[in-house]
């Protein structure tokens, strides 16, 4: 080999030795969030949940349209989401329920105020609409409820 070979030879060296320290301090000076992202959506599992906050008058408010859509659309399931002694003691049977649903027509309710209530295996929401209408659902988990249509008839 001859000197000018050498020469080349370690000219490339030096360049490929400076374009790794260049490719190292570039990669040390990207924020560790865009690294940290980028490791979320690598260690993501299909069956994952994102944990959501959702506000008490939110959670009122959707018993209340979930309570009204099915009366409409299914009034067997509606009247089984009523509680059991108090839809006996109410209703005493399917036909006056639906005869009950069918009298107050296809009216749209919207939340007008709402309480909440804990207890030691449930949690009591108070719904009322703008007609001043009482929704009482006795919840023992989300969207798990019986109903009372008002606060009277049994003992909640």
């Amino acid at each position: 080999m001859n000197k000018k070979t050498i020469k080349d030879i370690l000219i490339v060296i030096i360049v490929l030795v400076g374009l790794l320290i260049l490719y190292f301090l570039l990669r040390s000076l990207t924020p560790k969030d865009e690294e940290e992202y980028d490791e979320y959506l690598k260690d993501y599992k299909v069956n994952e949940y994102i944990a959501t906050y959702i506000s008490d008058e939110a959670m009122a408010r959707i018993y209340l349209n979930d309570y009204i859509y099915t009366m409409h659309n299914d009034p067997n399931k509606a009247y089984n989401l009523l509680a059991e002694e108090y839809r006996n003691k109410k209703f005493g049977n399917k036909q006056n329920y639906i005869d009950y649903i069918n009298s107050l027509g296809n009216n749209t309710y919207t939340l007008s105020r709402y309480y909440k209530q804990a207890a030691d295996e449930y949690i009591i929401f108070g719904v009322y609409d703008q007609y001043e209408n009482i929704y009482i659902f006795k919840t023992k988990g989300v969207m798990q409820y019986e109903l009372y249509l008002d606060d009277y008839t049994v003992e909640i």
